[in-house]
């Protein structure tokens, strides 16, 4: 008998594309459902026209929304310039993804976290924006115009490693500078310093995120770069990872565009 295949799930679904708001006529804009939902998903829209002999220009829009799981769904809008309120609108989907082999996990590394890791190194003892944890990261992007952006305030790039509680760990690639450490609901308890006094800490509610600077294995603990969690300036915190109680703790490493199938000048 033939086996049937896995399902796997995804975020990126049919949705309702609005056809009553005419959102394709403002430029740079998604269907009602994406917009103001920028913790949640990134998209970029693209535009162009095409010119039939007897002189009809139809209008293509396409819209590109990136979930946290990095699938993506793809809405077209086709419409005669000259008639914009009558559209036809599709909407197709993919899903996220596979991780990177080890090889495109280091050249990735090299290419973007190396830039993001001096950027946040630069403006150490700095408040960056408004103070924000993710305002920190956004500005570190821009130096790396080729990368990914984030997907909302949750996903940075693929994947390297990723604690539940310490129940559930998942390591693709030893943690590197540069790699974007995110904090959900996570609560740490332990001992600390040479007289093991116990601490309790709460990271991220509900989210916070941070650059790594080095990890020790060993020691389960790492370094990284953070603003907006005990002082509005860029500075080092340390995170022993081991003391997870619980939450989630991930560690993605920044990516191309290409990853998602983008390229680079989209």
């Amino acid at each position: 008998m033939e086996q049937s295949r896995p399902v796997v799930e995804f975020i990126a679904r049919d949705v309702d594309l609005g056809d009553r708001s005419q959102w394709w006529m403002t430029s740079n804009t998604p269907p009602p459902i994406f917009q103001n939902r920028s913790k949640e998903l990134y998209f970029e829209v693209e535009e162009s026209t095409s010119t039939r002999r007897g002189g009809r220009t139809t209008v293509t829009k396409d819209v590109y929304v990136l979930f946290h799981d990095y699938s993506q769904t793809i809405v077209t809008a086709r419409y005669d310039r000259d008639d914009p309120a009558n559209a036809s609108l599709e909407q197709r989907h993919e899903q996220p993804p596979p991780n990177p082999r080890q090889d495109q996990l280091e050249e990735f590394q090299a290419k973007y976290g190396a830039n993001i890791y001096n950027g946040a190194k630069s403006r150490e003892n700095t408040v960056v924006g408004d103070g924000e944890p993710h305002t920190l990261i956004y500005e570190l992007f821009k130096l790396v115009p080729n990368a990914l952006s984030p997907a909302g305030h949750r996903s940075y790039g693929a994947l390297v490693y990723a604690n539940l509680a310490n129940a559930n760990t998942i390591l693709n690639d030893e943690i590197r500078a540069g790699d974007i450490l995110t904090f959900r609901n996570a609560k740490f308890q332990g001992h600390k310093g040479g007289l093991h006094h116990k601490y309790s800490m709460d990271v991220g509610k509900p989210d916070h995120v941070a650059i790594v600077v080095d990890w020790d294995g060993t020691k389960k603990k790492v370094r990284a770069y953070d603003q907006g969690r005990e002082s509005r300036k860029v500075k080092i915190d340390s995170f022993k990872i081991g003391d997870l109680r619980s939450g989630e703790v991930k560690v993605w490493r920044v990516v191309g565009r290409d990853w998602v199938g983008w390229g680079q000048g989209e």
